[in-house]
């Protein structure tokens, strides 16, 4: 079914594997719900076409597809018999990320910068890292924005995976450090 973008809802969904959850973008079509597939430039529609077409007949059973024209895109989106919910709000999205792996991406070589950190006269805090700075690499890493970053960050606190060097609650998209609850 070929559709333009006005013609569903853009919204981000619970999915189950097992005992694992994920957040996804996807679309509601009708009370459906689809993840996205390939994109391709609107010049090559005919290719999303024939690719959606063979992904509705190759498996068994079939699988919904839909052709969303987005300006000068199209984008295959799929059914998905493993949604369990749709998020309605920042509470809804963030209590369903998994903080342990959530703290290994962000501690790894590739996560929030952690250093060792001082302000003015005071000893150096050790393997810290800044609140704006973890606002800003969960937003980009976890494409949520900086409200949802804002609660994730605080149910790290909550949860004792992550502490506010001056015990000053909440988490804040600021200036303020924080610490690994196991970097202490």
């Amino acid at each position: 079914m070929l559709l333009k973008s006005q013609d569903v809802s853009y919204c981000q969904f619970v999915r189950q594997f097992g005992t694992r959850s994920e957040i996804v973008s996807g679309v509601n079509y009708q009370g459906n719900l689809f993840v996205r597939g390939n994109s391709y430039p609107q010049q090559q529609r005919q290719a999303a076409i024939t690719e959606m077409r063979r992904s509705y007949l190759d498996p068994e059973p079939a699988v919904a597809c839909l052709l969303v024209e987005d300006g000068d895109i199209v984008t295959i989106w799929y059914e998905d018999r493993y949604i369990i919910k749709v998020v309605e709000s920042a509470q809804d999205l963030v209590k369903y990320f998994d903080l342990a792996q959530l703290v290994e991406a962000m501690r790894s070589p590739q996560g929030v910068k952690i250093e060792n950190r001082s302000q003015s006269f005071r000893l150096p805090y050790l393997r810290c890292l800044i609140g704006r700075e973890a606002v800003d690499w969960m937003s980009d890493r976890l494409a949520i924005d900086r409200s949802q970053a804002v609660a994730l960050g605080q149910r790290l606190i909550d949860d004792n995976w992550l502490k506010n060097i001056s015990n000053q609650q909440p988490f804040q998209d600021t200036d303020l450090f924080y610490q690994f609850c196991m970097d202490k």
